[in-house]
């Protein structure tokens, strides 16, 4: 089992005191994917927030009738999974393992049970998992407008 000086890759975790970086590890199990399997699909219940520990997976989504996106490369220190803090929530993209890969997966009922109950915890949490989210919306924008750029019905004013 990973101890707290496995997480300093991970920037949504900085500047968390070890005691508490050892309350989220005593929630999070291990998981093992090979290369193609799925380590969790769109649409589907968000039930864990995960860290990539080791390897490599694609962040992908997948559009009717049989059209796959791949949205970037995951490599190890990469968290996804943020929609499992909220309860009903379904996952927004599929996550499949492009080798071999080991993450930790955590509980988001649980992961949400820690922010509430010790602020010092949940205040950097989320502040860090607000500014990783800004910044993929910021890169998705961007990768988004470079598409349309190229759209070939579309021309410069």
């Amino acid at each position: 089992m990973p101890t707290p000086p496995d997480l300093v890759n991970f920037q949504i975790l900085a500047g968390i005191p070890d005691p508490l970086l050892e309350r989220f590890l005593a929630l999070a199990v291990p998981r093992d994917f090979g290369p193609g399997d799925t380590i969790h699909e769109m649409g589907k219940p968000a039930e864990h927030f995960s860290l990539l520990l080791d390897g490599k997976a694609l962040l992908q989504v997948r559009l009717p009738p049989d059209i796959i996106v791949s949205l970037g490369s995951l490599n190890p220190g990469y968290c996804f999974g943020f929609s499992a803090l909220t309860p009903g929530d379904a996952h927004d993209h599929t996550v499949v393992a492009a080798r071999d890969c080991r993450t930790l997966a955590v509980p988001g009922a649980a992961l949400v049970g820690l922010i509430q109950d010790a602020p010092a915890f949940g205040v950097p949490f989320l502040l860090a998992m607000y500014r990783l989210v800004n910044d993929r919306l910021t890169l998705r924008t961007s990768q988004f407008l470079t598409l349309l750029t190229r759209h070939p019905d579309l021309t410069p004013v």
